[in-house]
């Protein structure tokens, strides 16, 4: 197949060392704590997706001249990159039907250079296309919305509601990042799913992995439920305002927590140029899988109490949640969160030259620092 250009290459191998070190976080943390925490399960399958986008823009990167990502900002690719792939996505089988199969390609190819004695360039284009589409038709890709699914049912026993723990993700097109969501969600409706008395823990065996495949339980209010949040989950809106227009839009959904991963910004020696301190210390470093330096933020929204539902002899009003902003610290108030939560990872050979210049505190400030080595992961806090 046709190579890449140093640049693109070396971009590719950051990211893949970046999620090699997410993976060896994950494992750090024990399997069974990762099966209990429903956090873990909300983001694994999104990162997944996006490891998955990153492989097959490598393969297209052999045929296609389209591939540009955001330097001075996420240091992720460019949102119309994810729009693309989007587009292969859902047209995958009628290019495979359009394309000669690998052997096909490789016998043609050994004809052309035995035969005539010619370079297989073309070919080795059309061979990169094929393998481009079966990978894009082997497993899903992170697309610019993934509608909700719904990791966890049960019942508040204090309120006697039917509550949801619901995941989404989108990749924000003005600020090429990509975004997990996560909300807890009572629900009072007369049609939320209510539990059985004679079966295991409430529901029948088999209905929650059911539920989880096709996104909101309450049949009456999933379609309407995902078009809302595929409409209003932008980086540029607060988790305060997107958790009070789901209390607003919906009177019987009670939205009890919402949190946000923020993957990225991303960066990469002699790629991106989007923070001058920490380019200075990627630059230093010459292997492209130890010069990058991988940033994530985990947002969190909880309501502090509910105001009950009135009714009376002039109107009524439905219950309201009432949320919690920590105007202690400066950044939750600027960001409309309850807590605010950063964290970095960077190989090891990175941390010592930044650690050499003195500029660790600073850059990694309000950070839980992850230092990669090798297969191994260190805390540093």
């Amino acid at each position: 197949m046709t190579g890449l250009s140093p640049e693109i290459s070396n971009y590719f191998d950051a990211f893949e060392s970046a999620f090699n070190g997410l993976e060896a976080i994950a494992e750090t943390e024990g399997d069974e704590r990762r099966r209990h925490n429903f956090l873990y399960q909300a983001i694994e399958a999104p990162i997944t997706r996006l490891r998955h986008s990153f492989a097959c823009w490598k393969l297209k990167c052999r045929f296609a001249d389209q591939f540009s990502i955001d330097r001075s900002e996420s240091g992720f690719p460019l949102f119309k990159n994810v729009l693309e792939l989007e587009t292969d996505m859902n047209r995958v089988k009628e290019h495979l039907l359009d394309l000669p199969t690998v052997e096909q390609t490789r016998v043609e190819m050994l004809e052309l250079m035995l035969k005539f004695q010619q370079h297989p360039g073309d070919l080795q284009k059309v061979m990169a296309r094929r393998l481009y589409y079966e990978a894009l038709d082997k497993a899903p890709a992170f697309t610019t919305f993934t509608k909700p699914t719904t990791l966890r049912v049960s019942v508040n026993p204090r309120s006697g509601r039917t509550y949801y723990v619901v995941t989404w993700s989108t990749y924000d097109g003005t600020e090429n990042l990509p975004l997990v969501y996560v909300a807890v969600i009572e629900d009072s409706s007369e049609d939320a799913p209510r539990p059985r008395r004679n079966t295991p823990h409430g529901f029948p065996k088999g209905w929650i992995d059911e539920m989880a495949m096709n996104g909101l339980p309450n049949l009456s209010l999933r379609s309407e439920f995902k078009d809302f949040v595929a409409a209003h989950s932008s980086y540029s809106l607060s988790l305060t305002t997107i958790a009070k227009s789901i209390d607003e839009t919906f009177p019987t959904l009670h939205p009890k927590q919402l949190r946000r991963f923020v993957l990225g910004p991303f960066y990469a020696g002699g790629l991106t140029d989007h923070n001058k301190k920490v380019q200075s210390v990627l630059d230093s470093v010459s292997a492209p899988s130890d010069n990058w330096l991988f940033t994530w933020t985990m947002q969190e929204l909880h309501s502090k109490h509910e105001v009950r539902s009135k009714r009376g002899i002039w109107g009524s009003s439905p219950a309201r949640e009432i949320y919690h902003v920590d105007t202690d610290d400066l950044d939750c108030v600027a960001q409309g969160v309850s807590a605010l939560e950063r964290y970095a990872m960077i190989p090891h050979t990175a941390y010592q030259s930044m650690y050499a210049k003195n500029l660790t505190n600073e850059i990694f400030n309000g950070h839980r620092c992850y230092i990669a080595s090798g297969d191994h992961i260190l805390k540093h806090v």
